[in-house]
């Protein structure tokens, strides 16, 4: 019998809980995703994703104020969405291993940027801000803390991480 509470396969988080524990706390995992950036139209990059289960094949143009075609959604759309999806899952998570069944869990999330200096070589920070909003039936309190601590997503963006760029 699956034990699931908030869309969350308990079994399977304990499981994943227990592997790690038994690899001395940690669960490596590595994602690889490749792309290809189209030197004429629309969209100007595509890339397949792939799940447990299936693939699906993602498209970005960059705004029309940087050049682009502004048909497809934006990199910094895929951004957002990514963090927002990442830490409304691992909220629901944290609330299914603590008992706490929700009725409904909503996410807004809002990335301040300036785009300046990706066309003009002022040396200013890009991203300003992101804020991510919190609407649920429930009073959540200190899990919305221990989430932004526990969600891949915003760990990511929160800290600074090690990032190669080469040519191959």
């Amino acid at each position: 019998m699956v034990s699931e509470v908030n869309n969350i396969d308990l079994d399977k988080v304990r499981r994943t809980a227990e592997r790690a524990q038994e690899n001395g706390g940690h669960f490596p995992v590595e994602k690889t995703i490749e792309g290809t950036f189209n030197l004429r139209g629309s969209p100007m990059f595509t890339a397949t994703l792939q799940s447990d289960y299936s693939s699906f094949t993602y498209s970005a143009d960059e705004p029309s104020a940087l050049g682009g075609r502004g048909v497809h959604t934006t990199p910094l759309s895929y951004l957002l969405f990514g963090v927002m999806s990442c830490y409304a899952s691992t909220l629901a998570i944290q609330c299914a291993l603590r008992g706490l069944k929700l009725g409904e869990l909503r996410v807004t999330g809002k990335l301040f940027y300036d785009l300046a200096p990706v066309v003009s070589g002022e040396e200013a920070p890009i991203i300003k801000r992101l804020e991510l909003h919190v609407h649920a039936d429930r009073e959540l309190g200190d899990l919305i803390e221990i989430s932004r601590g526990r969600c891949p997503a915003v760990y990511a963006i929160s800290h600074p991480i090690e990032t190669v760029i080469r040519q191959d």
